[in-house]
C-alpha cells in the first residue's frame, strides 16, 4: 500500500538518492487499482489474500504488486484531493509502467434519483474550478495555457474513460447493485465549492469527488486506459452541503463498486486470454458436476460419491483373505479428478476396474508386487487410439493416477469386487514406497501427499463451489 511510514516487510527497496540514477530496474505491472483511502482497497487486499505478492518500497512509501490470473496488479492509495492522486499516479506510471489505471472509491450524489450505495461507471470526468478558463483566456495573452506545452494537444475541458472499459463495464449485468454510467466531477472543496455548485449541475454530473478528474488527466497526457468506478456513499443537497455526512456509508459503497469493477477486471481478463475462457469453463462444468453427483473429498485425492453396494455377500475361496468374513460382492462409484489434482499412490485387497465416463484422459500408473512400473491411458479410444475405455487394477497392486490435460477434468467410475471398505484401503507413505522401489522415487514423490498437505486439503479449493478459498490463477 502507498504509506508514508517506513516499513520493514521484505521487498525490492529504492531509496531516495536512487531515485534518479540510471539504469533503474524495470518493474512492469499490468493494472493499478488506485483509491483515495486505504478503506477503499479492503474488498481487493481480500480477493487477492490467497495471491501471490511482492512488497516494493519507493522512498518511504510501500505499494504491494499481486499476481491475479497471472497478471501482476499494484494496489495503492494516493490520498485526498487532486494533487496527491495526480503525484502518485504518475510515481507509479513512472515506475511501474501499468497498462491500465483503475480508480475505486466513493463519491457524493448530485443526481437526484441516485442512493446510498449506487454504482457509478465514470464515462467522464471534470475538474470543476478550471471549466470557467476554457472560455475566459481565449483571446487573451493566456490563451496559450489551453495547450500543454509537452505534447502540443490543447486541454480538453473533460476527460474520458477508455471504451474497452466502458464496452465491457456496458455488457455486464450486476443484479443486486443499481449501476449508472455517467460523469463525475472533481473538486478540491468538500462536500463541494459552495459558488460552482449551480454552475456544476448544470453540467449534469451523477455524482462529485476529488480524484477522478486528475486521475483522468494524468491517464490522458500518459495514454494509459483508464476507469474509474464510484459508490455512492452521501447525498448532497440542492446547494452542494450534506447535513448527514456523518452517516456516510464508506463501508457499503465501497464494496458495492468494488464488487463492480472486479468483474469489470477479470472480464478483461478473461477478454485478452481465450485459454484463461476455456479453463475456466472446465473449472465450471467440474464444479456442476461435483455439486450435481454430491461428490465428496477422497482421501487420495479427487472427489467421489457411492453409487452401488451390493447386498449379495460372499467369502472367499482363501480363508486368510479378508479375514475369513462375508463382504458385499461389489460396489462402484463416481470419482473426478480436475486440473492439477490427483489420485495419490495407493493399493486395496480387491481387484478394481476403472471405467471413463467424461473429460480428459487419465494415466493411471501402477507398481505390480515385483516392482514393475506401467502407465495405462483411460479414455475415449475413438479420439485417443492409445486408450482403453476400462482400465483393471489387480488386487494389492499399488496405482496412481493423473489428468494427462491438467487444465481439464475427467470423470470415472470405478468398480470394486469384492465390494469397497475403506479397511482394504492403504495410502502410500511417501518415503516408505520410494524405499521400497527406489527407482520409482521421482513419479512415487510426484504422485504422494505430505501428511500437513492432506489435513490442510489444499486440492479441495481447485474445483468445489462450497469452499470459501479464492484461487489466483
Amino acid at each position: 500500500m502507498f504509506s508514508g511510514k517506513p516499513t520493514t516487510k521484505s521487498g525490492v527497496s529504492y531509496s531516495p538518492s536512487d531515485f534518479f540514477k540510471q539504469p533503474r530496474k524495470q518493474i512492469d505491472i499490468d493494472f493499478a487499482i488506485l483509491s483515495p483511502m486505504p478503506e477503499e482497497l479492503e474488498f481487493f487486499k481480500n480477493t487477492f489474500l490467497q495471491c501471490p505478492s511482492e512488497n516494493i518500497r519507493l522512498y518511504d512509501f510501500e505499494f504491494t504488486v499481486y499476481e491475479y490470473h497471472k497478471k501482476r496488479v499494484l494496489l495503492s492509495h494516493t490520498g485526498l484531493g487532486t494533487t496527491f492522486a495526480a503525484s502518485v499516479a504518475t510515481m507509479i506510471y513512472h515506475h511501474f509502467h501499468p497498462n491500465y489505471f483503475l480508480l475505486l472509491g466513493t463519491a457524493g450524489g448530485i443526481n437526484p434519483l441516485l442512493n446510498i450505495r449506487d454504482v457509478i461507471i465514470v464515462e467522464k470526468a471534470f475538474e470543476a474550478e478550471i471549466q470557467d478558463a476554457f472560455k475566459l483566456l481565449k483571446g487573451t495573452p493566456f490563451e496559450s495555457c489551453l495547450t500543454h506545452p509537452l505534447n502540443n494537444k490543447l486541454f480538453p475541458s473533460v476527460y474520458s474513460a477508455d471504451e474497452e472499459l466502458l464496452s465491457i463495464a456496458s455488457s455486464l449485468d450486476f443484479p443486486t447493485i443499481t449501476v449508472h454510467t455517467g460523469s463525475v466531477v472533481s473538486s478540491n472543496a468538500f462536500p463541494a465549492p459552495p459558488e460552482l455548485f449551480e454552475k456544476i449541475k448544470k453540467q449534469s454530473p451523477y455524482a462529485i469527488d476529488m480524484e477522478t478528474s486528475a486521475i483522468y488527466q494524468v491517464a490522458w497526457f500518459l495514454k494509459v486506459p483508464v476507469l474509474a468506478v464510484r459508490g455512492i456513499s452521501n447525498i448532497l443537497n440542492h446547494d452542494g452541503s450534506d447535513d448527514k455526512i456523518h452517516e456516510s456509508d464508506i463501508k457499503g459503497s465501497t464494496e458495492a463498486a468494488a464488487t463492480v469493477l472486479l468483474k469489470i477486471l477479470d472480464t478483461l481478463l478473461l477478454k485478452n486470454n481465450p485459454q484463461e475462457i476455456h479453463e475456466k469453463k472446465l473449472h465450471s462444468e467440474a464444479a456442476k458436476i461435483i455439486d450435481s453427483l454430491k461428490l465428496e473429498r477422497h482421501p487420495e485425492g479427487g472427489y467421489y460419491t457411492q453409487i452401488f453396494k451390493s447386498n449379495q455377500l460372499i467369502k472367499s475361496s482363501n480363508s486368510n483373505q479378508y479375514n475369513n468374513k462375508y463382504r458385499s460382492a461389489g460396489s462402484s462409484i463416481y470419482y473426478l479428478l480436475a486440473n492439477n489434482d490427483f489420485s495419490a499412490w495407493h493399493r486395496l485387497t480387491s481387484d478394481e476396474i476403472w471405467h471413463y465416463y467424461k473429460g480428459s484422459t487419465v494415466t493411471i500408473h501402477t507398481i505390480n508386487q515385483q516392482g514393475l512400473l506401467r502407465s495405462h491411458l483411460l479414455g475415449d479410444f475413438i479420439q485417443h487410439p492409445e486408450a482403453a475405455f476400462q482400465i483393471t487394477i489387480p488386487a494389492n497392486t499399488w496405482f496412481a493416477a493423473e489428468l494427462t490435460d491438467k487444465s481439464s477434468y475427467c470423470l470415472v467410475g470405478c468398480t470394486v469386487s469384492p465390494g469397497f471398505e475403506f479397511s482394504d484401503f492403504e495410502l502410500a507413505d511417501r518415503k516408505s514406497l520410494s524405499d521400497q522401489f527406489p527407482h520409482h522415487q521421482s513419479l512415487i514423490t510426484q504422485l504422494t501427499r505430505s501428511s500437513q498437505y492432506l489435513s490442510e486439503d489444499h486440492n479441495a479449493a481447485a474445483v468445489h463451489p462450497h469452499k470459501k478459498i479464492k484461487s489466483c490463477l
